[in-house]
Parts: structure tokens; sequence; C-alpha cells
């Protein structure tokens, strides 16, 4: 597994995943999109580059530095969990032109993705003192990012997939595949934490949950709230 303070590198990588994901609709002409969209994807680059800043942070050793630079994330993590918010409501309520049942998974998507960044975060904060626990919650955010940006790199990339509904599932699977990498290598290392083997179980599960997000249930929630399906 890659050493101490050097995790900047996984998150580097991560990074371009997201910019090739996201050329075509942002990173190619960001200024084409309307303010809302703009400012949701300013905030999430801004979101991924203090990840790297930190890991940088922590293999210097500048650990006070990493904590005062830590808190300002506060006010980052409210405009991003903000415009996300307002990103989901658009695709929710708005015509996107997708199939009915893409649609139902991309809105159960969105929300699951949101809410589930909102927890990663809020437990980083509260195990912060833990700095083993604190560096796995915080770092695995970037997931969250990964999900929307491979899932449009790979219908892009991959004519055999047939769009984004199959580039969702080898979303699925790559995360999976890395967080089976971070446990094996936790457990190689004899010190496996919870954070990864939970997430895992998490991705998992909302892996099918999109198969329920297609039935009657979710699309009658989602007809009350005001999508048009």
């Amino acid at each position: 597994m890659i050493g101490r303070g050097k995790t900047y590198l996984l998150f580097l990588i991560g990074l371009a995943a997201i910019v090739a994901g996201f050329w075509r609709t942002f990173f190619g002409d960001p200024l084409s999109n309307d303010g809302w969209h703009t400012l949701h994807g300013i905030a999430s680059t801004a979101w991924v580059l203090l990840l790297i800043v930190q890991s940088l942070l922590i293999g210097r050793g500048s650990y006070r530095l990493h904590r005062r630079l830590g808190w300002t994330s506060l006010a980052l993590v409210a405009l991003l969990v903000g415009t996300s918010s307002y990103m989901v409501w658009i695709e929710l309520v708005g015509d996107e032109g997708f199939p009915r049942d893409l649609r139902l998974s991309l809105v159960f998507l969105d929300i699951t993705f949101l809410l589930l960044f909102m927890a990663m975060y809020g437990l980083g904060i509260a195990y912060r003192r833990n700095r083993r626990l604190h560096s796995r919650l915080m770092g695995s955010t970037i997931l969250i990012g990964l999900g929307p940006a491979l899932g449009r790199l790979y219908a892009q990339q991959i004519p055999a997939l047939h769009g984004l509904a199959g580039g969702l599932t080898w979303t699925f699977y790559t995360i999976e595949a890395v967080l089976i990498i971070a446990i094996m290598a936790e457990l190689f290392s004899k010190r496996l934490s919870w954070p990864f083997p939970t997430l895992l179980a998490i991705f998992v599960a909302i892996q099918a949950g999109t198969i329920w997000a297609t039935g009657d249930t979710f699309a009658a929630l989602a007809r009350a709230a005001g999508a048009p399906v």
C-alpha cells in the first residue's frame, strides 16, 4: 500500500479521473455552464484539491497548519452540500431527457451519495483526534466524486456499455475494487479499521438500491416531490 504521507498521489489519480469524466460538461469550458453548475464544479474541485494539500501537509509533519486548514473546510462543505442539493433538485424536477429508469437511478444515487458524503465528513470531524480513522473517513470522500465522474467516463469511452446506465455499473465495480484493495492492504498490515469495510458494504447496498429505485415505490416518492416520471 502507498506509504504514509503519500496519499496525495492517489488523490491526484482521482482528480485526473474526475477531470476526464467531466471534461465535456465542465472542465473543457466551465464558464459555458450556468452559475449554479459552475459554482458546484468549483466547490467540488476545491474539495479534492484540499484533500491533496492536507495529505502533503501530513507528509511534511505540518500538523498545526493541517488542523487550521481543516477547519476552513466547514465553509467549503457548506457550499458543496448547498450546490449539490440544488443539483439534485433540478435533476429531480427538470427535464433531463433521460429514460425513466435511468433518471430514477440517478436521482437515487445523487441523494444517497450526498447523504453519505455528509456522514463521512461528520464522522471525520468527530474522529479528528484519531488520525487513522480521520484520514480514512476524509480521504474516502473522494469516492463520492468518482461516482458520477467514472460513470460518464466509462459511458464516453466504452461504446459496448451502451451509455450511462452501463457506465454506472462499472463505476460501482471500480469503487468496490478500490475498497477491497484498501481492506486487503490493511489486513496485510494487521491494522484493519472499520471505515473501509463499512464503506464497501454501503456501496454494495447503494448499487443494489439502484434496482429498487426503478420500482413503483421510489417512482411514487419522486412524483410526489415533483419529478416528471
